[in-house]
């Protein structure tokens, strides 16, 4: 039996998965991890709070956004961010969008607006290579960060040559209020996996624990991450993710987490029968 996007409907039955994204955009994750016959634990690890502008400051942004060739956004979080502070949309006349992942995209669309560039691979790094290789041009580019985000793109961005308006539009911070029932997930032997969606969620994670609970439930539990980077935020830990799909959604997370149990059941099945 196979579900709509193609995978066996229960390759999750009995697996209770912890969520740890922002309650605000777990339910879809949640729901597909039901469709897949597992037991989502929604513990949200994360909150975000808006940075405070004075009028002055706001309209100082908004005139850099409009001298920029593009303007980038890197998440959904930093786009709806952006979307509070923007007055008028024919600021953006004439700035081309740039959108990392196929869901800041779509948002994007939500709001009457289009991406002129969406990377194949749905990382920073992907969208700097294109400035790298001459695909995409600019002399100034405008990128709403995160209080976390890192400084990859816009020192690659630097070491073209091409100047960078950036500002920190919120906070990312830990759901401190998560932390007691955090505390009864990981303790509880019917956690079966841990996804993470973002290198914030590891970072939370691992504050909200004292180290040798944290490390003992990654070390217990199948560790799915959303993509590469997460996976390398969890490798400075020392510790290997056991899922990473192939494109970078939290959709194709659960669907790889949902491989990885057909595949090792099936493979314990052969061994039994072998």
């Amino acid at each position: 039996m196979q579900d709509e996007h193609g995978n066996d409907a229960l390759t999750l039955k009995g697996k209770q998965v912890l969520v740890t994204r922002a309650a605000s955009q777990s339910g879809s994750l949640c729901e597909h991890i039901r469709s897949c016959g597992g037991e989502p634990l929604l513990v949200p690890l994360i909150a975000y709070r808006r940075t405070t502008f004075s009028q002055t400051e706001r309209m100082k942004w908004l005139q850099a956004v409009q001298q920029s060739d593009w303007l980038i956004f890197t998440s959904q979080n930093s786009l709806d961010a952006f979307m509070e502070l923007i007055d008028r949309l024919d600021r953006l006349q004439g700035v081309k969008l740039a959108a990392v992942g196929k869901k800041t995209g779509e948002r994007l669309e939500t709001y009457g607006l289009r991406a002129d560039f969406i990377p194949k691979s749905y990382t920073g790094q992907a969208l700097l290579e294109a400035f790298c290789n001459g695909r995409l041009a600019a002399e100034q580019v405008t990128i709403p960060l995160s209080s976390l985000s890192n400084r990859t793109l816009i020192d690659g961005f630097n070491d073209l040559g091409i100047k960078v308006a950036s500002r920190v539009l919120y906070q990312t911070i830990a759901d401190q209020a998560s932390q007691k029932r955090l505390e009864e997930a990981v303790a509880s032997k019917q956690l079966s996996a841990i996804t993470f969606a973002s290198p914030s969620a590891v970072r939370f994670f691992t504050e909200l624990l004292p180290e040798k609970r944290w490390r003992s439930a990654l070390n217990r539990c199948v560790v799915a991450v959303i993509g590469k980077t997460t996976a390398d935020s969890l490798e400075k830990l020392g510790v290997v993710a056991d899922v990473v799909p192939e494109t970078f959604t939290a959709a194709s997370m659960i669907d790889a987490l949902a491989n990885y149990y057909l595949n090792k059941e099936g493979s314990n099945q052969n061994e039994q029968q072998a």
